[in-house]
């Protein structure tokens, strides 16, 4: 644990990998509190962008030098960056005190009365985000640690007053085992996620055990009621436990009331009894657990389902968590971050009430070569043959090796089984930018356009907005 308020605020705090989602967040947020703050970077980025812009200097390339001699703590994610990293090894040899990402976000979040930490395998961000708006709303003035991407307009954190923290608990390399909430959110618990890391759904499993087992004495469980797993967590423990779903076992119960271009309308049940109705401004079924996880949580805390309807009712959605990117030529234009084929089945379904009859083209980037070796035979499970796939090459992610991985095995599962595919190679490990526009002609009024996978494939739906018809 990092004791910040012991720390000189005019000794810098070094952030190594600043421009990562998560790192940026803490940057901003702990430059906001006054804190002196540099960091390094391999590349800019519109997270390097909103950094600067926010007074904190910002170095491209790692190097020692990088490192004043007066810095307090050098920061970095060891999951991502290792312990061979320059500007740590330099930290290390002149005694400056280097610390995981993961220790100093549970050192942000410890002085809260109230804080909570929003777990699973997918939806951590839209979740945060969204309990924070409530929360924000409610008056009650929390802070907000979340993990997409910064701009100017869209901030990623938000330096709070009252008792309340909220931040995404990621369980990589068993990050979220550095913070002690007093409530937390496991959303779900689907193995094949980090293959690199976990080593069986045991292990998953130990890691969510261990991450409930740290929640504060007498503290609040909020875990989902739809998967055995996550049913199971924090039975026999010194907490309240709430459970959330579409389960009739569930303590808060969804009831699907209607749809509308893919957002749900749904009652909401505690324990039987009728707390209201309400509207999902974000699209899909998935979201509507998201969302009732939220609603639980607000609810344990003291809120009513009508302090917290508007949020809920306006916000469309995190920075590519499904975002709608523009229209041209009648065309709608999406972005997700989808990294498993899970989490791209719900985008997909989600989408398709969106799009209705309309024809649905895929910009598929799959992110990382581990997730393509342990998930390859789950990826046409995701599409229809009605979708039009385009496939770029593999992005490498955190691996250092291929697993004798390559595109073309992607290619192949989705051929097989009967999709509409075609394979455009990368250049220089990079999406080729032109040939996946080339290959996008023939769109039509009432077809929707989609980029699934990491940061670099966003840029292709901006691009085709941006080019000529």
């Amino acid at each position: 644990m990092i004791n910040l308020a012991a720390l000189d605020k005019n000794r810098p705090i070094h952030f190594v990998g600043i421009g990562g989602v998560g790192m940026s967040s803490l940057a901003l947020l702990l430059n906001r509190q006054g804190h002196k703050v540099t960091g390094s970077d391999s590349a800019e980025s519109g997270n390097v962008d909103a950094l600067r812009a926010a007074g904190i200097e910002v170095t491209i390339g790692h190097d020692p030098s990088n490192v004043q001699s007066r810095t307090a703590v050098v920061v970095a994610s060891l999951a991502a960056v290792g312990l061979t990293n320059s500007e740590v090894l330099w930290g290390r040899q002149i005694g400056i005190r280097v610390a995981d990402r993961a220790r100093l976000l549970g050192s942000v979040l410890a002085p809260h009365e109230e804080s909570i930490a929003v777990a699973g395998t997918a939806g951590k961000t839209s979740t945060t985000t969204l309990l924070g708006l409530v929360l924000t709303a409610a008056g009650l003035d929390p802070t907000i640690v979340v993990g997409s991407p910064a701009t100017q307009d869209n901030p990623n954190y938000r330096d709070g007053r009252g008792k309340y923290a909220v931040a995404e608990a990621c369980e990589y390399y068993r990050a979220f085992h550095h913070i002690r909430p007093g409530t937390a959110i496991v959303l779900n618990m689907v193995p094949g996620d980090h293959g690199d890391y976990f080593t069986s759904p045991e292990d998953m499993y130990d890691a969510f055990d261990t991450f409930v087992g740290n929640i504060r004495q007498g503290g609040l469980l909020v875990t989902s009621a739809d998967q055995p797993r996550t049913r199971d967590l924090g039975q026999g423990r010194d907490l309240r436990r709430v459970t959330f779903g579409f389960s009739p076992e569930a303590d808060y119960r969804a009831v699907i009331l209607g749809w509308d271009g893919g957002r749900a309308r749904f009652a909401v049940l505690y324990r039987g009894e009728l707390l209201g109705e309400i509207a999902s401004g974000l699209l899909g079924e998935h979201n509507v657990t998201n969302t009732l996880a939220v609603i639980a949580t607000g609810h344990q805390h003291g809120l009513t389902l009508d302090e917290m309807r508007e949020p809920i009712e306006s916000f469309t959605g995190a920075p590519r968590r499904l975002q709608f990117q523009g229209k041209r030529d009648g065309v709608n234009v999406w972005d997700d971050l989808a990294c498993t084929p899970e989490e791209m089945k719900a985008t997909m379904s989600a989408l398709r009430g969106a799009a209705g009859s309309g024809r649905i083209t895929v910009v598929l980037r799959p992110n990382s070569y581990s997730r393509v070796r342990d998930l390859l035979q789950q990826y046409p499970d995701a599409f229809t043959s009605r979708d039009r796939i385009v496939l770029t090459g593999i992005f490498r992610g955190r691996d250092k090796e291929t697993f004798e991985m390559t595109p073309e095995h992607v290619l192949e599962v989705l051929c097989e089984a009967g999709l509409n595919v075609q394979y455009v190679p990368d250049v220089n490990d990079a999406p080729n930018t032109e040939s996946i526009l080339g290959a996008l002609q023939g769109m039509r009024e009432g077809d929707t356009l989609i980029t699934v996978g990491p940061n670099d494939i966003a840029p292709i739906g901006r691009a085709w907005l941006g080019s000529q018809a």
